[in-house]
């Protein structure tokens, strides 16, 4: 789309400084799917791009005249989808063209397989064709700058180092008035790694940060992409998860601390494998050996290898789907050479696994819920009345299985978290089905009597 770059400018508002003082490449990305938009920008954020996200024309308008050329410099691309409205992307396009300096900007296409060339006209323009991994995506936003001379360096591949990142967001708070060239922040790094009188653990991560400083989603997609086998660790106080990786799959998943219901058993009664007695009369005898629940359950011929495999995965879309809501504390990734036994033995079972990415939509989904049922959405300690008046005008069949056993334990003395526990579903489904019915007027949030 342009012949010369624009001169890079003050940092975006959406992004940070570099710690040499000038701006991080700036994305106007425009993207109406916003679930879809989220996975893309935290990529394109771990690698190093501030991005500007628009969801309607007339955002990206206003973010265009602000940051781009004729505005802060901060914009140095654009990044389109073309998958979901070819038209209304073909508007936002020519909208942008039209704002000085907006023709010089390089542009980069999203588009889907059945339709590579969505835009009249723009077929000269790269181009990404969805699904696509964060690598594909970062490799041609850079080779769109290197063409226009906006950036520099290897354009095939991703290189993240959250210890120089975080290095350099340090030098960056603590002087500001210091310049840093990349060849000092790099000795700094190897110093410091050096340092024997470092406590380090003896398996060494070899990925750190804080959840405040990166997400989750995009920590998860990256190791997903790049097929790394190890354990991924997140903790926030006295609470903790762990997801096991291999090859862009989850194998394995464990929380403790969480008042979530996700231990093992919950998921072998969910998924009709045994009944909540059964499985409270098999706990109750102890195990000698200490064998995780789910080999004694598969030796003692419970359940088939195949089944535990679909246990396995159960729970770990479940568990990712909780992390995914931690807006505070660490995380860890740690390589391993073998997959944890059980992982192994799920593994086996190639018909039955979960994919990285299938994990991040069903989670990023759950987020998106939370945000429509908003300051409405229950809490596990709420407990609530049926009106029983409302739920006479209904038959039996109105509503399905699982709404209505959740409305059968509503008695103003059950709480979520009691009814999860009861029900074997988890306490975000269970407030997903008391939002519904609270809506419906068929049940009310008990509110305790203020003394006076």
């Amino acid at each position: 789309m342009a012949s010369q770059p624009p001169a890079s400018g003050p940092a975006p508002t959406s992004g940070a400084p570099a710690s040499n003082g000038t701006a991080l490449p700036g994305i106007l990305y425009y993207d109406p799917n916003t679930t879809t938009a989220r996975l893309a920008t935290a990529g394109l954020r771990l690698a190093g791009f501030s991005v500007f996200n628009a969801y309607t024309l007339a955002e990206a308008v206003e973010l265009c005249k602000k940051h781009g050329p004729a505005g802060d410099r901060s914009v140095m691309a654009l990044l389109l989808d073309a998958a979901v409205d070819p038209n209304m992307s073909a508007a936002v396009l020519k909208a942008l063209v039209q704002i000085p300096g907006g023709a010089q900007l390089p542009g980069i296409l999203l588009v889907s397989r059945s339709n590579p060339t969505p835009i009249p006209g723009a077929e000269g323009l790269p181009t990404v064709r969805r699904p696509f991994s964060t690598p594909a995506l970062v490799k041609v936003v850079h080779e769109a700058l290197e063409d226009q001379g906006a950036t520099t360096g290897p354009a095939s591949t991703i290189t993240v180092d959250l210890a120089i990142t975080r290095i350099k967001h340090h030098l960056t708070e603590h002087f500001p008035g210091q310049e840093f060239s990349e060849s000092e922040i790099e000795q700094f790094s190897k110093a410091m790694r050096a340092d024997d009188d470092l406590a380090l653990p003896k398996e060494r991560p070899s990925i750190r940060g804080a959840l405040g400083a990166a997400r989750l989603e995009a920590v998860l997609e990256m190791l997903g992409n790049s097929g790394v086998r190890g354990v991924l660790k997140v903790e926030d106080r006295d609470k903790w998860g762990k997801l096991h990786l291999d090859a862009g799959r989850i194998r394995l998943a464990e929380v403790k601390g969480t008042e979530e219901d996700l231990k093992l058993g919950r998921f072998v009664v969910e998924g009709g494998f045994m009944r909540d007695e059964q499985l409270e009369a098999f706990i109750v005898g102890k195990d000698p050996e200490q064998r995780p629940l789910g080999t004694r359950l598969l030796e003692a011929g419970f359940i088939s290898q195949a089944d535990l495999a679909q246990i396995v995965v159960d729970q770990a879309r479940a568990v990712t789907s909780h992390l995914l809501t931690w807006k505070a504390g660490t995380f860890t990734f740690t390589p391993t050479a073998d997959l944890d036994p059980m992982a192994a033995a799920a593994a086996l079972q190639a018909r039955t696994e979960l994919l990285v990415s299938e994990a991040l939509l069903d989670g990023l989904r759950w987020l998106d819920e939370t945000t429509v049922m908003g300051p409405h959405m229950p809490d596990v300690e709420d407990v609530y009345l049926r009106i029983d008046e409302q739920v006479a005008k209904l038959s039996r069949e109105a509503l399905p299985r699982d709404e209505l056993a959740v409305l059968e334990l509503v008695n103003g003395r059950n709480s979520v978290k009691e009814i999860a526990r009861k029900t074997r579903t988890g306490t975000f489904a269970v407030a997903r089905v008391l939002y519904r019915h609270a809506k419906a007027n068929l049940v009310r949030k008990r509110v305790m009597p203020v003394a006076v």
